[in-house]
């Protein structure tokens, strides 16, 4: 059997050595999960997670109404933040009630991460970890924050967009015009929102994904979808 034959160099033709360098080696997902139906019930609101991996970590924060809820239509509660080392178990946990997830990928360098990785860790130092909801998941590490929940924000989103705007000042440029609760919302909740009035940033993880899908200010690499 002859030799397989090694080429001189790893380098593309009309690529130049620096060039090949400066292709980057980490990733930002905006995580935008869909509607579900369990029990009989339709769950139209979605969720909003962000995964940052970089050539050492790959994980997953997932903010939401995991404790204790309250309010009207369950709309605040205790702010949980989940942190998932292994992605596969995040996806695999929306996937299993249904829910269809599009991941919108920004392929970025290793320390464009630290500001929205930063963002976290500032909000996991101000909470205090709750080992009964990991029941013993080595990946998963889950923190009550002193932050609660609002389904107006602090929610899924907004904190997912909190992130976001850490690396990118103008991601959430023209989100203004996606501000539509009435794809969302049931009468109820919307006679509810406008007594409280309309908030004056993206909250809704549908809106967030239409606008991404339209307009996006920071060009998206990539889009995934799961499943």
């Amino acid at each position: 059997m002859a030799k397989p034959t090694t080429k001189a160099t790893t380098v593309p033709p009309q690529r130049s050595v620096v060039q090949a360098q400066l292709k980057p080696d980490s990733e930002f997902h905006m995580l935008v999960g869909g509607p579900y139906s369990q029990d009989g019930e339709v769950h139209r609101y979605g969720h909003t997670a962000v995964r940052i991996r970089t050539p050492r970590t790959d994980v997953t924060y997932d903010f939401g109404r995991y404790g204790r809820v309250t309010g009207d239509f369950g709309a605040e509660g205790e702010g949980i933040l989940r942190e998932w080392t292994d992605f596969e178990k995040y996806i695999t946990g929306e996937n299993g009630i249904g829910r269809v997830t599009v991941g919108f990928v920004y392929k970025i360098f290793q320390h464009q991460t630290k500001p929205a990785t930063d963002f976290f860790t500032s909000l996991i130092a101000t909470g205090v970890r709750d080992t009964s909801k990991e029941r013993g998941r080595a990946w998963l590490r889950v923190y009550k924050l002193t932050r609660n929940y609002h389904a107006l924000g602090p929610n899924c989103t907004t904190i997912s967009l909190d992130s976001a705007t850490k690396t990118w000042p103008r991601y959430e440029a023209g989100t203004g015009a996606y501000i539509k609760p009435e794809a969302v919302l049931n009468f109820g909740e919307r006679t509810a929102l406008k007594l409280k009035g309309v908030p004056a940033r993206i909250f809704l993880p549908a809106n967030l994904q239409q606008f991404l899908s339209e307009h996006p200010p920071v060009r998206v690499d990539l889009t995934s979808r799961y499943p």
